[in-house]
């Protein structure tokens, strides 16, 4: 029961965090809040770490668990959230978080293949319906005009980003192993994304990036909002489900994130929502359902 709290609860802090990371996007772009997002949450993760003791309980730096956590922050963090950011940008909080839901199918495949978990007949049947249900929305035209390949390239960023989510899901999932308390596991990911983004933001001389950020208030307050959502309550969240529930049950709760959101950008951000973007967010997170059942 706490895995299964824990992933619905991650659903709700990625609903809400997503509308803001979308407001911050659409004024800094993408990099920008990557760079700040990542660096404000390690930093604060660090601090919990030393206040709470648990640092003493950081694996060695040629600790395995310490190898496949790193990378995790690498690939779910960095690659996997600036892919989320760039779709965000383009298409907006709804499409972007219905193209999340296939994270979900690809960590099914993946636990399948890396941690033995089972994935039969429904698991099948689950990974199509979710595909018929992002397909269906994605090939419905937009409601607004978009500059020529703006689509597209959201489209991309957003399977990139499920991508990722899914092999950072199973590599934090063999780096946590049994003992490991979530918390360490996402302040080393998160850490460590840290430490790779600001060596990128050199390369590309945008050190200054994240003073885009600071310098406007209300963007300000919803980057902060959206970092405590996201990359530390919601991340944190996500590992407990994951350990309490499993990878594939944790993964089909969080993905109910395109239904929750709905009434949230018609709310918030005034956005039509017409009876295609109902159903096919319904059918994607129909079809991660049926991943759950699979286990049956």
């Amino acid at each position: 029961m706490i895995g299964e709290l824990a992933a619905l609860a991650t659903a709700a802090c990625w609903s809400v965090g997503s509308l803001l990371f979308a407001y911050v996007t659409e004024q800094v772009g993408a990099f920008a809040l990557n760079q700040f997002r990542i660096t404000l949450a390690a930093l604060i993760l660090t601090v919990l770490l030393l206040v709470t003791g648990l640092a003493r309980t950081v694996p060695a730096l040629g600790d395995p668990a310490m190898g496949w956590l790193v990378l995790s922050g690498l690939v779910g963090l960095v690659i996997g959230d600036s892919g989320y950011f760039g779709s965000l940008a383009r298409l907006g909080p709804r499409v972007t978080t219905l193209l999340s839901a296939l994270t979900p199918p690809i960590t099914a495949v993946l636990a399948w293949l890396f941690l033995d978990e089972k994935l039969g007949r429904f698991g099948m049947a689950g990974m199509a319906l979710t595909m018929a249900g992002v397909v269906w929305v994605i090939l419905d035209r937009p409601a607004t005009a978009m500059p020529a390949g703006h689509r597209l390239q959201g489209i991309l960023l957003g399977i990139l980003s499920a991508i990722c989510q899914a092999v950072g899901l199973i590599l934090a999932r063999r780096g946590m192993g049994e003992d490991l308390d979530p918390l360490v596991a996402v302040a080393i990911r998160m850490v460590a994304a840290a430490l790779v983004i600001w060596a990128v933001a050199v390369v590309l001389r945008r050190l200054a990036a994240p003073a885009r950020i600071l310098r406007d208030p209300g963007v300000r307050l919803a980057a902060l909002g959206a970092t405590l959502l996201g990359p530390l309550l919601g991340v944190w969240l996500s590992l407990v489900a994951v350990r309490h529930a499993g990878t594939a049950v944790a993964a089909t709760l969080m993905s109910t994130v395109p239904i929750l959101i709905l009434p949230l950008v018609v709310l918030v951000r005034k956005e039509p929502v017409g009876g295609r973007a109902v159903l096919g967010a319904v059918l994607a997170v129909a079809g991660v359902a049926l991943l759950f059942v699979r286990r049956g």
